[in-house]
């Protein structure tokens, strides 16, 4: 008898009573025909399975059998092997060592540029570094000594399409790389003036969409000279203070808008100074660290690493970089200082050695704390230890990513998950309609909202 062979049992008395009352369930659904039409064609197909070895060893076994009539016959019936069963493509091998650098704009030497460093040693978690970097120079330098690591920076990578659909007609820039090369290029040399470059240029795209429909309320309750002709009559309103459909927000962002808050403040949101009548950053914690965030990582492709990318605009390698988002791992709240002790002693417990020199200064900074936990979110996604669903290690994201057009502009937050174009088309279609409507913004007529990651958003 090999491997593929078993030997078949006769069944006893209560067997064969349960067997024929699973017979009789059967048969609700079948008729009796049927079934004995089944096990003829079963039995066939055991017979026809049946091996010569088999039939030579039922041939020796007859005069035992005559002997010995009450020990039923043996029956040896061939069955098909087992095929190996596979769970789905191979998956790249998960880093040993993360970074997450909490990113700042402000002037230097920075207070809120934080790196916090993690490595695999064996089955221990060590995370032991945690501090202040004054540059965003040391930053580069640093980011670039590494061998193989996952970085991961809280700002974000790129703008919606629509915005480089602008940027395409007016200037040239069609693509993600052309464009933080400008980036640089502009705030290489007056970082101030390559700001204010980018914030006239946010502030066409605001206008270049403005909202037919002007509400007329702001304007019957103006009192301003500016608002009102010589003749009485009342004038229209500036481009700057009528509203904007222009969109804001990424494709990635968009699920996360209503529950992260202030978290994912538009890197575009842009106000109008009237003393010096032009766009700027006013009370934007988000949009001058973008761009000079994007500087860098054009400071770091000019590096010329053939091991470096940027994900997911670039597919991963050895030393990849991605953006990422600290509310996806900590939801805005961080635990008070006493409550750390605690805390530390139960990820130790679980395998996670984290040094006293980073315990105090998590104590000491919030910026720090934000950034430590950041990374305990990273590389628990990555090791698969993170509880909560939808957070992906960047293995486990499906092969589209890297071919997305949409994609390949606006970029994508690490740990949220992704489907392609095709299926949220076909999910949509099978999903009932929402109740909701939007009016539409060319010809004004009701239709029905899409899901919301494909909303378009009113923009003031």
């Amino acid at each position: 008898m090999n491997d593929f062979e078993q030997e078949e049992q006769p069944l006893s008395s209560s067997a064969m009573s349960e067997n024929t009352v699973t017979n009789g369930s059967i048969g609700e659904r079948e008729s009796f025909e049927e079934m004995e039409a089944l096990e003829e064609t079963a039995d066939a197909v055991s017979n026809d399975t049946i091996s010569e070895q088999d039939e030579a060893s039922a041939d020796a076994a007859a005069p035992e059998q005559e002997a010995n009539p009450a020990r039923p016959a043996t029956v040896l019936v061939k069955r098909e092997p087992r095929k190996k069963f596979r769970m789905g493509p191979a998956k790249t091998k998960s880093f040993r060592q993360f970074v997450s650098i909490g990113w700042s704009g402000e002037r230097e030497p920075a207070t809120d540029l934080i790196w916090a460093e993690a490595v695999l040693d064996g089955k221990w978690i060590v995370i032991d570094t945690l501090e202040r970097v004054p540059t965003r120079k040391e930053i580069v330098e640093r980011i670039l000594s590494l061998q193989a690591a996952l970085v991961t920076l809280d700002f974000n990578f790129s703008y919606p399409t629509t915005f480089f659909d602008l940027l395409r007609e007016t200037e040239g820039i069609g693509d993600w790389h052309s464009m933080i090369h400008t980036i640089r290029r502009d705030v290489k040399k007056n970082v101030d003036d390559g700001l204010r470059l980018w914030a006239e240029r946010m502030g066409r795209y605001r206008e270049s969409q403005l909202d037919p429909e002007v509400p007329r309320g702001k304007l019957q309750r103006s009192r301003r000279y500016d608002d009102w002709g010589w003749s009485g009559g009342q004038k229209g309103l500036a481009p700057h203070e009528q509203l904007s459909l222009a969109r804001r927000f990424r494709h990635t962002d968009l699920p996360l808008r209503g529950q992260a808050g202030t978290s994912m403040m538009s890197t575009m949101q842009i106000g109008y100074n009237r003393l010096t009548e032009r766009y700027e950053f006013n009370g934007n914690i988000r949009g001058r660290p973008a761009l000079l965030g994007m500087a860098m990582l054009d400071q770091l492709l000019e590096a010329g690493r053939k091991d470096l990318a940027i994900w997911p605009m670039m597919e991963s390698r050895a030393l990849t970089i991605a953006e990422s988002l600290p509310w996806l791992f900590t939801e805005g709240k961080l635990p008070e200082p006493s409550e750390l002790e605690n805390i530390f002693k139960n990820y130790e417990d679980a395998g996670w050695e984290i040094s006293n020199t980073v315990r105090a200064a998590a104590r000491k900074n919030p910026a720090k704390r934000e950034a430590l936990f950041t990374l305990m979110g990273v590389v628990k996604t990555e090791q698969r230890l993170h509880g909560r669903r939808g957070h992906l290690p960047i293995r486990d994201y499906n092969p589209a990513i890297y071919h997305d057009p949409r994609v390949q502009l606006e970029g994508w937050i690490y740990g949220i998950g992704y489907r392609p174009p095709e299926a949220e088309t076909d999910s949509r279609h099978e999903r009932p309609k929402r109740d909701r409507k939007i009016a539409s913004a060319e010809n004004g007529e009701q239709t029905t909202s899409a899901p919301l990651v494909e909303e378009t958003s009113t923009e003031a």
